[in-house]
């Protein structure tokens, strides 16, 4: 096992690679004004046309941008390892530090969005193969479609107008007025930045249940397709092992029925779900742009949405730098869940 967790470690250096890579050579397109735009801080709003334009053939000097395309490679890529990723006209501040400052919001709104659907998933999913073709499989896959097909938007909308605008149940936003001279007070510590974990390791349950409350729906809506599409692959997954010999096998000797389903069936039938984990990864990283900017969650999503607006390349090569890196995370979490699954994948 720790052989195969070596060579997959070994392996996310050269994916990065490949990916900056390809980023670069996008980027390389763009006229070589707009990419020394990076590399200027237009915190001025006074420059005139002429000490703008000063700026950026300084920039492009400087940064060697007028050089081939090997070295503008190695220098582009010597930038992002050290940390320098760009400055932001549109957040007027560096990239790396704006997505670092934005994160701890958009990884709260990923994992109560992801936990929930996954652990339900692979409830309703193995609950509806043991009652195939009768009443509750019909209405977990009649749930699974309309989860599957109803835009994460259009959704977010509908629970908004419903449960905050109709209920007043849950509000958009990260919390609620009142608790913002508590969080930003010396006495509540920022540990993570994520509000529900702070609460919790600053004894504030009131601050705690204010953070869930505002990432029911938000939550919800971001993880529905997720939960849909892992539910139809566990049910799937579960019919096909249901079929083979050795669970014919295990019923014969009268092995008890939740053993043959816990033991036989169930892992075995996790491995497909295992591997459409960082599928499943990319889609809520798509959804998040989205579901932020509905319920107003200043996260990387929506941050990185409004800067593309007014075409600010540097969040733009960030935000998809951030992005491939969370995917290239994922895959590597979801091999391992499958090495652990299923020991034979690690003699390849």
């Amino acid at each position: 096992m720790i052989q195969y967790v070596l060579r997959r470690l070994l392996t996310l250096p050269i994916i990065i690679f490949l990916v900056t890579l390809i980023l670069f050579s996008l980027l390389w397109q763009l006229p070589v004004e707009v990419r020394a735009s990076v590399y200027v801080p237009q915190t001025d709003k006074f420059l005139t046309p002429e000490e703008q334009a000063a700026l950026v053939e300084m920039a492009i000097r400087m940064h060697g941008l007028d050089k081939p395309w090997p070295v503008q490679y190695a220098n582009w890529l010597g930038l992002l390892v050290t940390g320098s990723w760009g400055y932001s006209p549109s957040w007027q501040q560096p990239v790396l530090e704006g997505l670092l400052q934005r994160a701890p919001a958009t990884v709260e709104l990923l994992l109560f969005a992801t936990v929930p659907s996954v652990v339900l998933a692979l409830a309703l999913g193995s609950f509806a193969s043991r009652h195939r073709n009768r009443f509750p499989d019909h209405l977990i896959r009649g749930a699974t479609f309309i989860g599957w097909a109803f835009p994460s938007f259009i959704l977010g909308l509908m629970l908004m107008n419903v449960f905050y605008a109709w209920l007043g149940w849950f509000p958009p936003e990260r919390l609620s007025i009142w608790t913002g001279p508590i969080v930003q007070s010396e006495q509540f510590r920022s540990y993570t930045g994520m509000y529900t974990v702070d609460a919790l390791l600053n004894l504030d349950l009131r601050i705690f249940w204010d953070a869930v409350k505002h990432l029911v729906l938000p939550a919800f809506a971001l993880a529905l397709a997720q939960w849909a599409l892992l539910t139809r692959i566990m049910r799937s997954s579960m019919l096909d092992i249901l079929g083979e010999d050795y669970v014919t096998t295990a019923r014969s000797k009268g092995v008890p029925e939740r053993r043959v389903i816990g033991l036989h069936v169930r892992r075995n039938a996790l491995l497909p779900v295992i591997s459409t984990g960082a599928v499943a990864v990319s889609m809520l990283l798509s959804g998040v742009v989205v579901i932020e900017t509905v319920f107003s969650i200043n996260g990387i999503g929506r941050a990185a949405a409004e800067a593309m607006m007014f075409t600010d390349v540097p969040v733009a090569v960030g935000f998809a730098i951030f992005t491939c890196i969370v995917v290239v995370i994922a895959s590597l979490i979801a091999d391992l869940l499958y090495a652990a699954a299923d020991p034979r994948v690690r003699l390849y």
